[in-house]
């Protein structure tokens, strides 16, 4: 019997209050619910400039990549494409242009230019609605190496 008063319901009496202060039940949720939305949209925008900041990196040293592919004797086309999609594609890109000048790289090519544009709008998923359509332009030119 000795633990039975631990077991016993008390009946609950409301908080009592200095005479003048005013009862703050509630207070909690309301800022929770004013102060979340800020915070939660605080992240994302944090998360997409982020996101857009790895994505001009990212595009620049595809540019880099192509282009040192390039100026290699004997380079194609297609590996010049495929090391930029590699290097794309590591970070998630889905959709590029890439451009090369002079487009038949031949033996008395002197440099190699490579342009390559990720437009933002395909390749992100949270500001699609957000976002015009910026395009990140990476480009590099490279001086051809000669036997």
């Amino acid at each position: 019997m000795k633990f039975s008063r631990f077991f016993h319901a008390q009946a609950k009496t409301p908080r009592q209050l200095p005479l003048g202060r005013p009862s703050r039940r509630g207070a909690l949720t309301v800022e929770v619910a004013i102060c979340l939305p800020i915070l939660i949209t605080f992240l994302f925008a944090c998360y997409e400039i982020a996101h857009a900041n790895m994505l001009m990196h990212a595009t620049e040293s595809a540019a880099y990549e192509a282009a040192r592919i390039g100026i290699v004797p004997g380079a194609k086309p297609d590996k010049i494409r495929n090391a930029a999609a590699f290097v794309l594609n590591s970070v998630g890109v889905r959709n590029f242009t890439l451009t090369m000048t002079p487009d038949p790289i031949t033996t008395k090519t002197n440099s190699v230019k490579i342009v390559i544009l990720v437009p933002f709008r395909g390749n992100t998923s949270v500001s699609q609605m957000f976002v015009r359509d910026p395009t990140f332009r990476g480009q590099c030119e490279l001086t051809r190496e000669t036997l």
